[in-house]
């Protein structure tokens, strides 16, 4: 399945890869924030922008991720990916991150057992 932009909500002028990198000011509230590929909404997926953090080889790069439905699914279901919360929500979340650590309990045991790191 791919992950598309919603043809309503493409600007004719802007291609794919504007949305992808866009940065743009917004002050059209009190506050001034910039809008970027987080804030669009696309079909069948998410694109983010991951902040890597003090520690990694990548420490202050900012990466765009982009996985389709499916592959957040199948990646939950097996630990790969790790459920954390839902931000518009709280019922059934508390229910999903018990799920997700017994996942990865698992997962990292077998790992252990098995001579994988």
């Amino acid at each position: 399945m791919d992950i598309a932009f919603p043809k309503n909500r493409i600007d004719n002028n802007k291609s794919e890869e504007d949305f992808l990198w866009k940065n743009e000011k917004d002050e059209k509230s009190e506050q001034t924030y910039f809008k970027t590929i987080e804030s669009e909404m696309v079909n069948n997926g998410t694109i983010e922008i991951l902040n890597a953090g003090y520690g990694s080889r990548h420490d202050g790069d900012r990466i765009l991720l982009a996985i389709c439905d499916d592959c957040i699914k199948e990646n939950l279901a097996d630990g790969t990916l790790l459920y954390f919360s839902n931000y518009m929500t709280k019922i059934g979340v508390s229910e999903q991150v018990e799920k997700s650590k017994k996942i990865y309990k698992r997962r990292t045991r077998l790992d252990g057992l098995v001579g994988e790191e």
